[in-house]
């Protein structure tokens, strides 16, 4: 006796393949903001000496105010910072003493630093990657850059 032939295969009408579906529209891979997005601070560059250094940032009650602003700035767009004060500065714009201590301290190779207006005259001063702020001088008088009055 002879065995009986297999049956053919017969795909199931219900299943389709991959191929044949059209990809969905509403789904876009994310790619994450270099610029826009929620900022990062870094303090492991900070100047410890010279004019502008945190070492004279010893008043606690202006610390924590401080520290409490950058807080918010990470919560901000980078639209609403600069709407509020904050804006980047080339160097060539700084202070001569602003200047020689970049120098000293061999940051004279950057193009611009990041000034974030805590009040009327605080201002911390940072170097930019992306958005990474590294934090670099407290300036509690607007001395780093001293803009001049209006209508004077």
């Amino acid at each position: 006796m002879a065995k009986a032939p297999k049956a053919a295969f017969q795909p199931s009408p219900k299943k389709v393949p991959h191929t044949a579906s059209l990809p969905k529209t509403e789904k876009r891979p994310r790619m994450p903001q270099v610029r826009g997005g929620p900022l990062v601070w870094r303090f492991s560059s900070i100047d410890r000496d010279g004019p502008f250094a945190w070492s004279a940032l010893d008043d606690p009650a202006a610390y924590k105010e401080a520290m409490e602003k950058l807080h918010q700035f990470e919560t901000m767009e980078e639209t609403a910072i600069r709407a509020q004060g904050s804006h980047p500065v080339e160097v060539w714009q700084l202070c001569k003493e602003a200047q020689n201590r970049l120098a000293e301290i061999e940051l004279d190779d950057l193009d611009a630093l990041m000034s974030f207006r805590l009040t009327g005259a605080r201002r911390v001063w940072c170097r930019m990657d992306n958005n990474m702020m590294l934090v670099l001088w407290w300036d509690p008088g607007h001395a780093v850059c001293p803009s001049p009055k209006k209508h004077t």
